[in-house]
């Protein structure tokens, strides 16, 4: 789960589609024009397949990603300026949505957004676990048919595009002698300033002292949902007054994170970035056909 997350948190900043022209008089998106239209093709099969299920699906196409800023596309191949602005008010970017959920910087969606997750919150768990296992497969059926990727579910999707990236960056990143000597220098630092460090390894050196708060994070909404605190959908928005004490110590951290490796952040981002763009793009998330 982290990798997948964080590998989508930096696809929430990079390679996102400009905004589509505007719709044809009509009324009916053109696939010359409509950026999101295999998108539409997608949410029309999976609704029919639903249907003939027996199961009521809504089609579901959300606006495309916008456009990220040039700070914002500077922060994320490196440049030191850019991220130390970002950092000493988002840290890693693991927090801040939940402490502050009104700001639009992160540009992460609403999780409720799917108008899909109220319906199926109104099912009844049998209901629930019948009407998942129909989706995933309806789900599957319409993503091979517009990739030529087979898959069973969306989860793997997520999980054979996550899988793909991890590998690639591992067998190009980890082996360049200036990153490896990059990583050892940075995570000497991060030693002395008191941070556990896992591992040298330049992919690993990219995430580390971040992973921790991610991995704080996940533990906490496993924990809200056992215990029965909270929903799905409430767990994962942790509540901004518990969420801003952590954001502190995350910004901190951060600061730290980037002191100590700015050099190797500097060198690592820019080829990090495009081996993510491009392997997420071949599953279809240029295409709209991934929902985040």
């Amino acid at each position: 789960m982290p990798a997948a997350t964080l590998s989508l948190a930096l696809l929430a900043g990079c390679g996102a589609e400009s905004a589509p022209p505007a719709a044809p008089a009509a009324g009916k998106a053109s696939p010359a024009t409509d950026s999101h239209g295999k998108r539409r093709q997608m949410e029309a099969m999976r609704a029919d397949c639903m249907k003939q299920k027996g199961f009521k699906y809504v089609p579901n196409v959300p606006a495309p990603l916008q456009t990220i800023s040039e700070e914002r596309r500077l922060e994320i191949s490196g440049d030191y300026p850019a991220m130390l602005k970002y950092r000493e008010k988002h840290g890693f970017g693991v927090y801040f949505t939940f402490a502050y959920p009104d700001d639009p910087e992160e540009g992460i969606p609403d999780p409720i957004s799917d108008p899909n997750m109220e319906l199926a919150q109104s099912l009844s768990k049998t209901q629930y676990n019948a009407w998942t296992a129909a989706d995933n497969a309806c789900y599957a059926a319409a993503f091979t048919t517009l990739t030529g990727k087979k898959a069973s579910s969306m989860d793997d999707v997520y999980a054979q595009a996550d899988n793909l990236y991890v590998k690639t960056k591992e067998r190009r990143l980890d082996g360049d002698p200036r990153l490896v000597e990059l990583a050892g220098d940075f995570g000497d630092c991060l030693k002395s300033e008191g941070y556990p460090v896992a591992s040298l390894k330049p992919t690993a050196m990219a995430f580390s002292t971040g992973l921790l708060f991610e991995e704080e994070r996940t533990a906490n909404m496993v924990k809200r949902m056992k215990s029965g605190e909270a929903q799905t959908v409430e767990a994962v928005r942790m509540p901004p007054g518990e969420a801003r004490p952590h954001l502190a110590k995350e910004i901190k951290a951060a600061l730290d994170d980037l002191e100590c490796g700015k050099d190797f952040y500097a060198a690592f981002r820019p080829r990090d970035s495009k081996l993510l763009e491009e392997t997420w793009n071949g599953f279809g998330r240029k295409d709209g056909l991934l929902p985040y």
